[in-house]
Order: structure tokens, then C-alpha cells, then sequence
């Protein structure tokens, strides 16, 4: 009796102090996921070896001995994946894992030609692109760097994927960190690279001359991509190069520095998302023949953009930065028609005499900044304040004289100061981030046609509104004039067809009247690059609005006519 006592004790003392893990294993090409074996390999004392296999759907669960365990995943045919140093105190249900087919490349030294999706590239030294050369990255490639290697660009790099097929160029380590590799270097003036459709992650470690996890001295295309995961800056433009580079439609985060370019050549940063940066999303410290910083959302920054040097800020939405949304070192920055939302301080100019900041300051909207919404260090003003709308904040400690001052109205009968500057609520409909509408104008803001009406509009032939976004009530008929859809026809009568350019990926549509109702709402089953609305005929006679979306993100927004 005693002896089964003890058994019954020390079973208790063990389960007691083990936990239940379960996860899922897939594998890549197939639906039947069962055989997957799973390795718990002890790493401390008190972990107990164990292992067990995955099921048809690739679940599996097992009871293990508390401890820290290396954990792989293995199946003949398939690259083993291994987690390290797993610590198992309680129930836990791990990370889903999917095991490649793909083929084991391993390369070195100089490279060039195609590489294909059907490998996975293990980059086991520094790589180079020879002068002369082209390497072709098809898209769905995977590029991983087993150590603290580079690819340097002395050729040309065409790394072009797709929107369901990124090319991902990342680190080997099974915990992958944000120093793991060095980055990709761009040397070659003669020639164009680009990386399309690519993410670029776990790569270069942050050092006193500030490299940057994409390196660039020479011509470079960045779009449709996702800079992420690095201890260094995300796309650094080295010091004096004159190369001309373009950086669309992308995200960069968790980076020290989302962009910080010192070169000579053309500079272009173009609806970009950059957020979670520990310092400053946008340094542009260059004496460029061009800099235009346009329609980006900027956040969660300590510094959203910091200039010196000349440059072109214009419909940008700068939120939640922790220092100052915009700050002004040096050179003439034209700041026109951004919205800037909860920073610390919205716009900062420099105190330091060795510099000469000429900050030209219209048609912005500044919202509940905590500090100022425009605040100088020092003895420097804004060379102009016109046209904007300031609400909520403190406008500003060292203006032009009358900014601030009610004296007038504007042409729409809002009271304004003397530079037609207004201070009422921009009447957002969201200020929400994830929202779709995300600091659009309501119908009846007072920023509507309130804008500088000596700036070209490009929506159509009105006056511009105030902020980043302009106002469904004020767009033409040919919103953009880069239009990314053709919308035919329109007018309408009872059918309207939607046809994406380059590309262009949408799974959801809102049909709006002029007054922002909400007419009707499509949401499609899968990404589509054309649909087809169908019976129309109902509908008044007038002007409508279709808003087209991929997910939440709102991609365009065309203004129709039914008959």
C-alpha cells in the first residue's frame, strides 16, 4: 500500500509539473500534412526528450516535462525547420510551421543569371553582382543569409514579384533577429535596380556611419515592398552619391531610421506607410537636384521627417510622433496641404545659427498637437503660414506677425486671420488609423475649398481643401491623374466595369451619392484586378462616388455620372 502510495505521489509530482503543447505542421504542396515528425530536444535539466508526429491536417499535441527544448520539424523531402531555445513552463500552443519543398541552393561569391522559385538560396558568404551583370529573382524566391553577409550590387539587380508572390530576402537563423545579416548594397550609376514586390528583413546591425539594411549609391526602384525588422536604418542613400531613387507603395518599420538619404540625385518617397521607428522615419540630409515627400503615412516615430536640404512635403499624413512630426534643419521645405494629427510637436524649427531654415507652411491641417503645432527653437519663423487650419493645440511660440489673429473671413464666410489661416474642427469622419476614412473630410468641413487657390488642383478645376485629402464632394470625374483604374463607362446607364492598371489588386467596393451616403457595398470573394457592378438602372440620375479598396486600404476613389 505504501509503495503505491509513493508511485501515485511522485506521478503527481511529475505531471504537475509538465504542460500540454500542441501547434500545426504543414507542408507546402500537398493537403495531407500527417507524418511530420516533431522533435523536443532538451536543452536544460529539466527538460525530458520527446517527440512526436503530426496528424492528416497537421495538428498534433503532446505532454512534455517543463524545461527549454529544441524544437525541429523534419519530413524526407522537405527542409527541416528547427526553433531554438523554447521554453516550455505552462500550456502553450506553438507557432504554425510550414516545411518547404523547395530545393537547398547554396551560393557564394559572384552571382548572376536567373533564380528561380523552385529553390531556396542559402547565402553562405558575401555575393556579388559583377559590373555588366543582371541577376533575375523570379517571383515566390525565398534568399536566406546564414551570417553576416551582403549582396552587393556592382551589376544590376531585377528582383520583381507579385502581390500574391513577394520575393523575401531574410536571415537563416531559426531565431531570426534583427542583426543577422548585413544587407544589399546598390553601387552601379549606369544601370536600374529593383526590388518589386519583395520583403527585405533581419538584416544589418546598427554602427556609427548609420549603413542601411538596402544601401543605395547608385539608381534604384523600390515599390510595392516591405522594409522591416533591422537595427540599422531601412534605405540609406549614401553620402554625395548621385543616383536617382524611387520608394512607392511600400512599408517600413521597426527599423532605427525608416529612409535617410545624403545623396545628390533625385529623391521620390510616394505613398508609403513608415511607422514603428525608434528615430526618424524620413532624414533627408542631401543636397538632391529633387526631393518630393508625397502622400505617406508617417507615425510612431521620435522625428516623422527631419530636413535639411530643399524639398517638396505635400500630402502626407504625419500622426502620433513622440518628438516632432516635421522638423526643419535646413534648406527651403514646402510644406503644403499635409494633415498633421496627436503629435508631440507638428512642425520644428532648428536653433542652431549655422543653418537656414525657410519653412513654408500652407493649406496643412494641424490637429490636438500636445505641444505646438508650429515650434521654433530658436529666432528662425516659417517664412509662411497661409491656409491652413489649426485646432485643438497651441499654434505656435515665434510666428509672422497677425498668424493667430481673427480679423476676417475667408472667401466660404469662416472667420480666419489675416494670411485666411481658419480655426475650426476639420470635421473628420475618422481618426481612427485602421479606419477606411481615416481623416477624410466630412461634407460640410470648413476645410473644403478652403485651401491656396494659386495651387494647381489636380482633382479638378476648384479650389483645393485643406489637408491631405480631398474631399469626395470636390473630386472630378478623372480623380487622379495618375489613375491607376479605367471605370467605363461614364458616364452610365445600368452597368459600370472596373479594369485595374499595372497590377492594381482590389477586393472591395462602396458606392457613394454626393452626400456620403453609403449607396451600396460590394465585397468580393478573392483579390481581382476587374469586376463588373450590374443593375444600375435604378439608380437617380447625377453624380456618384466609388471607392475601391484592397482589405481596409483605399487604393482609389472616382467620381461617375448616371444618366
Amino acid at each position: 500500500m505504501k509503495k503505491a502510495l509513493l508511485i501515485l505521489l511522485i506521478l503527481s509530482s511529475i505531471l504537475s509539473y509538465s504542460s500540454e503543447v500542441n501547434g500545426k505542421a504543414l507542408l507546402d504542396n500537398t493537403t495531407n500534412h500527417s507524418g511530420i515528425l516533431i522533435k523536443f530536444t532538451p536543452v536544460s535539466p529539466s527538460a525530458v526528450y520527446a517527440e512526436t508526429t503530426s496528424d492528416i491536417n497537421g495538428l498534433y499535441n503532446i505532454n512534455l516535462a517543463n524545461g527549454i527544448y529544441t524544437i525541429s520539424y523534419e519530413k524526407t523531402g522537405y527542409q527541416t525547420h528547427t526553433s531554438t531555445n523554447q521554453l516550455i513552463s505552462k500550456n502553450k500552443t506553438l507557432t504554425d510551421i510550414t516545411l518547404s519543398s523547395k530545393n537547398v541552393v547554396n551560393v557564394s561569391g559572384d552571382v548572376f543569371g536567373n533564380w528561380l522559385n523552385s529553390n531556396t538560396y542559402i547565402v553562405n558568404s558575401d555575393i556579388t553582382i559583377p559590373n555588366g551583370e543582371t541577376l533575375n529573382i523570379e517571383e515566390g524566391t525565398v534568399i536566406k543569409f546564414d551570417g553576416q553577409y551582403s549582396l552587393v550590387v556592382n551589376g544590376t539587380l531585377k528582383a520583381i514579384g507579385s502581390q500574391n508572390n513577394t520575393i523575401l530576402f531574410t536571415s537563416n537563423s531559426p531565431n531570426q533577429k534583427n542583426n543577422d545579416w548585413k544587407g544589399i548594397q546598390i553601387n552601379n550609376l549606369n544601370s536600374t535596380s529593383e526590388l518589386k514586390f519583395c520583403i527585405i528583413e533581419y538584416g544589418n546591425e546598427k554602427n556609427n556611419d548609420q549603413t542601411g539594411l538596402i544601401e543605395v549609391k547608385g539608381n534604384l526602384i523600390i515599390a510595392n515592398s516591405k522594409i522591416r525588422h533591422s537595427n540599422g536604418v531601412g534605405v540609406r542613400v549614401t553620402y554625395n552619391y548621385s543616383g536617382n531613387i524611387s520608394i512607392k507603395n511600400s512599408e517600413i518599420y521597426d527599423c532605427t531610421s525608416g529612409i535617410y538619404s545624403s545623396g545628390s540625385g533625385q529623391l521620390i518617397v510616394d505613398n508609403n506607410s513608415i511607422y514603428g521607428i525608434s528615430e526618424i522615419g524620413i532624414r533627408n540630409w542631401s543636397s538632391s537636384k529633387y526631393t518630393a515627400i508625397t502622400n505617406n503615412k508617417i507615425n510612431q516615430c521620435q522625428y516623422g521627417i527631419n530636413l535639411v536640404g530643399d524639398a517638396l512635403v505635400e500630402r502626407n499624413i504625419i500622426f502620433n510622433n513622440s518628438f516632432f512630426g516635421l522638423f526643419v534643419a535646413d534648406g527651403t521645405a514646402s510644406i503644403l496641404n499635409n494633415t498633421f494629427l496627436s503629435n508631440q510637436n507638428s512642425i520644428g524649427i532648428t536653433a542652431n545659427n549655422f543653418y537656414s531654415p525657410k519653412a513654408k507652411i500652407n493649406s496643412n491641417i494641424f490637429l490636438n498637437s500636445k505641444d505646438f503645432d508650429i515650434k521654433s527653437l530658436g529666432d528662425f519663423k516659417p517664412l509662411l503660414v497661409t491656409y491652413n487650419l489649426f485646432y485643438n493645440s497651441n499654434i505656435g511660440n515665434n510666428l509672422p506677425i497677425g498668424v493667430g489673429s481673427t480679423i476676417t473671413t475667408n472667401k466660404n464666410g469662416t472667420d480666419s486671420d489675416t494670411y485666411f489661416n481658419i480655426f475650426s474642427s476639420p470635421d473628420f469622419i475618422s481618426i481612427d488609423p485602421s479606419n477606411v476614412d481615416f481623416c477624410n473630410l466630412n461634407f460640410n468641413s470648413d476645410a473644403i475649398n478652403a485651401g491656396d487657390p494659386s495651387i494647381t488642383n489636380n482633382y479638378n478645376q476648384t479650389i483645393i481643401d485643406i489637408g491631405a485629402n480631398e474631399s469626395p464632394k470636390t473630386l472630378s470625374v478623372n480623380e487622379y491623374s495618375n489613375n491607376n483604374f479605367v471605370i467605363s463607362p461614364n458616364p452610365f446607364v445600368s452597368n459600370i466595369k472596373i479594369q485595374a492598371k499595372n497590377k492594381s489588386l482590389f477586393n472591395r467596393l462602396l458606392l457613394y451619392n454626393l452626400n456620403g451616403q453609403i449607396i451600396k457595398e460590394y465585397k468580393l470573394k478573392t483579390l481581382t484586378s476587374r469586376h463588373t457592378i450590374n443593375n444600375l438602372t435604378n439608380l437617380k440620375s447625377g453624380g456618384y462616388i466609388i471607392s475601391i479598396f484592397r482589405n481596409s486600404n483605399k487604393i482609389q476613389q472616382v467620381k461617375l455620372i448616371k444618366k
